[in-house]
């Protein structure tokens, strides 16, 4: 409960950072900080996922054990063997910017990619300190600092941009350059500002992960990790470095691997979408352009165009991710259970409750992505009233992304699933191949003029459908029992149609009486209304999957007396 109330803080605060960075930086200045965040982002996947689970694993057995000289030499192992890593990584990145952002097609990058290398280190020394307080049973650590972490990024990220961008149009002003480039005019000023600004975005970043680090280190030397001299007096001597060194990547490894899969997509994208679009540019400039007349800014020239666009496919994606950051939480709080009953060999509950779990992901998801696309154009015009230039394209790509948003949110638990029943290997073998196809898909689909920046969405849409029904077919095989994965998603849809359709319709008729910021809150509210009546008096819910959810017996209660369980 610490984790998941800390997660959804995270959350609130990461939006907070978006929407106003967006409307700072515009789609092309959103490219540059996009481009930097694509590289950083499964590189703190990595950090956040594969590494403190290792060092909780460990320190959490020996802790049981009463091996506290061992604990205690995990931490300082764990501490030297990421910051080798994180030094490692952060002078990759570091001397490889220019590297980087060519290769991607976006050299004006190369600034914000540079500015987020030192967080790499950063990362891994806080998980050492993440997964060591975990391991030892106390969430409230590293809960607290995701919370500070994320906090100082807002705040650092925005006053940065903020001043980057002001620096530079000041100095336009008065001598007619920018950062000590000449501008021939204010639009090629405010061009050339945007590698700055989002560079100064990302230094916040990175400050906040440094914030996020120095929290722990200097709570643990106030606080310590509690256990006592006594303890450590009374424990068996500790193993050698070496040997737990090798335990802890070891069993770091296989974590690690299906973080970086996860986010495999999002590298796809941004190695793909600004090279193959000047490919689809080079095809046909004439049509590229026309494609969009009157909706870029004047600043926005035909060889700026690929840049913009994958700018503007940025505005979408924190927008694709927040089903999966919910039903994920769906997987993890199953696993115990389905882990249970494969152990003892009850094959048909089994079936049961991961048919459950995928219900409840449905659940979630098919409203929330129906419902980026019912109302893609009011949703993006809220969140951008500085970009208003950029909604009409960003609305196209965020109905196909929000197709693509339920697919993902309902495979994420189903890869909790895989590891419940010891076949971790399924999901990373299935992402692999539905990245496969992504890229084949990103790579024709992306230089063709007509499709261009669209086509992105159509990839992933494909990457995930794949993984859906071949994770649905595997799943059955591996459970032995049918799983009836369509069965369990079919209602769910039917009440995700009728959400999309009462989001639409309200919104047209309420847009005619008032202004579109009320009208957009409003449809939303009535189709989440909608759905949750549909849902309730279609029964869709059972008893067993209202206990999978969070205070599950507490919904159990409430559900019973109204008489709404299926």
């Amino acid at each position: 409960m610490i984790l998941t109330a800390a997660a959804v803080a995270v959350k609130i605060l990461g939006m907070l950072f978006k929407i106003p960075l967006q409307n700072i930086l515009g789609a092309v200045g959103m490219s540059y900080f996009n481009s930097a965040y694509s590289i950083f982002t499964p590189i703190y996947a990595l950090s956040v996922s594969g590494l403190p689970v290792a060092v909780s694993k460990m320190v959490s057995e020996q802790s049981a054990r009463g091996g506290y000289r061992q604990v205690r030499k995990i931490r300082r192992v764990s501490f030297i063997l990421f910051l080798v890593f994180g030094l490692g990584g952060m002078l990759l990145l570091l001397l490889g910017a220019n590297f980087f952002s060519s290769v991607i097609g976006n050299p004006g990058a190369a600034l914000s990619v540079a500015a987020i290398a030192p967080s790499i280190l950063f990362c891994c020394l806080v998980s050492s300190y993440r997964g060591y307080y975990q391991g030892l049973g106390n969430m409230t650590p590293t809960a607290v600092s995701q919370v500070v972490e994320t906090a100082a990024k807002l705040v650092c990220g925005i006053v940065l941009a903020l001043l980057a961008r002001g620096r530079g149009l000041a100095e336009f002003a008065e001598a007619g350059t920018v950062f000590g480039q000449h501008a021939a005019s204010a639009q090629q000023a405010n061009l050339m500002v945007l590698p700055w600004a989002a560079a100064g975005a990302v230094i916040g970043v990175t400050l906040s992960t440094a914030v996020g680090g120095l929290y722990l280190l200097v709570r643990h030397a106030i606080k310590g990790d509690g256990i006592t001299k006594l303890r450590l007096e009374i424990s068996p001597p500790a193993q050698p470095s070496g040997k737990i060194a090798s335990s802890l990547l070891k069993i770091a490894l296989p974590v690690c691997l299906s973080a970086a899969f996860t986010h495999l997509t999002n590298l796809i994208d941004l190695a793909t979408i600004m090279n193959r679009v000047s490919v689809a540019v080079a095809r046909d400039p004439v049509a590229m352009m026309g494609m969009y007349a009157g909706l870029l800014h004047e600043s926005v020239t035909q060889a700026g165009l690929p840049a913009y666009l994958y700018g503007v496919f940025a505005y979408t994606t924190s927008l694709y991710h927040l089903p999966a950051a919910i039903t994920v939480t769906l997987g993890v709080s199953a696993l115990p259970s389905i882990s249970a009953r494969w152990a003892l060999g009850d094959r048909s509950q089994l079936a049961q409750q991961a048919a459950s779990v995928i219900k409840l992901a449905g659940l979630i998801a098919i409203p929330a992505g129906l419902g980026l696309f019912a109302l893609s154009e009011p949703i993006l015009t809220l969140l951008l009233p500085a970009q208003p230039q950029d909604v009409p394209v960003a609305a196209v790509i965020l109905r196909g992304m929000g197709i693509a948003a339920i697919l993902l949110a309902i495979t994420t638990p189903m890869a909790s699933i895989f590891q419940a029943v010891g076949r971790a290997d399924i999901p990373l073998k299935l992402i692999a191949a539905g990245a496969a196809i992504k890229l084949t898909s990103n790579w024709v689909l992306l230089a063709i003029p007509e499709l261009n920046i669209r086509a992105a969405a159509y990839g992933t849409i494909l990457c995930y459908g794949f993984v859906l029904v071949t994770g649905s077919l595997a799943l059955n095989k591996v459970v032995g029992r049918p799983v009836r994965v369509a069965k369990s998603l079919a209602r769910p849809l039917v009440c995700g149609i009728l959400c999309a359709i009462a989001a639409n319709t309200s919104y047209e008729l309420l847009s005619r009486v008032m202004g579109f910021r009320l009208a957009t809150l409003l449809a939303i509210a009535i189709s989440a209304g909608v759905y949750a009546v549909f849902v309730l008096f279609m029964k869709i819910i059972t008893k067993n999957e209202a206990m999978l959810l969070p205070k599950g017996k507490k919904v159990v209660k409430i559900l019973e007396k109204l008489s709404l369980l299926g």
